[in-house]
């Protein structure tokens, strides 16, 4: 009985598999390869930031239009206009870029990079403006620099900075492991 046993699952294994298994499975599209986690968690953060972010674009573009209709335009109003205008510019790319990457869309990577350079823009301008509080609360302050509520004003202006930098470069790793992944699976679409 045993060396039957072992006659047949000599015979099984000895069988070739039949070609239908060999063959990869037709008709899968790049909808049912799996996208990377990193890609999937970085887009939903994003887009939940975008809608988020979407109040203040309103306010701010009702604040730039108020300003535009004055008889006369103020001279630092660009401070106000150009991180507007990346600020709405990065929200409505931003949402477009994550729901095309989490449906899985080609077309993603333009808004997505676009998403990318209003963002670089907007920290830039952060950052202008960083500098210009520093430079004011340094003519209004008489006390010696070094003191707790000066450490307190440079963390508070300087966390929220380093956070969006660091969210940012996830990003743009996301972006391009997205392209990435387009790029490896363009090939087996159908």
């Amino acid at each position: 009985m045993v060396h039957e046993n072992r006659d047949e699952l000599t015979e099984f294994l000895e069988e070739e598999p039949k070609e239908s298994e060999r063959q990869p499975r037709r008709g899968m599209s790049v909808s049912s390869r799996g996208l990377p986690t990193f890609v999937i968690v970085l887009a939903i953060i994003d887009l939940i930031a975008c809608v988020f972010r979407f109040p203040q674009l309103v306010l701010s573009l009702i604040a730039v239009i108020v300003m535009l209709s004055g008889p006369q335009l103020e001279p630092g109003a660009w401070l106000i206009i150009a991180p507007a205008a990346a600020e709405s510019l990065m929200t409505m790319c931003g949402l477009l870029a994550d729901i095309g990457i989490l449906m899985k869309k080609a077309w993603a990577i333009i808004p997505g990079w676009v998403a990318v350079v209003c963002s670089v823009s907007s920290v830039g301008l952060a950052i202008r403006t960083f500098v210009g509080v520093l430079q004011l609360q340094g003519e209004q302050v008489e006390e010696p620099q070094g003191t707790a509520e000066n450490l307190a004003f440079y963390v508070v202006l300087i966390a929220p900075l380093l956070f969006r930098l660091v969210l940012l470069g996830c990003y743009i790793g996301a972006l391009r492991m997205f392209t990435r992944w387009i790029g490896e699976n363009r090939g087996q679409q159908t």
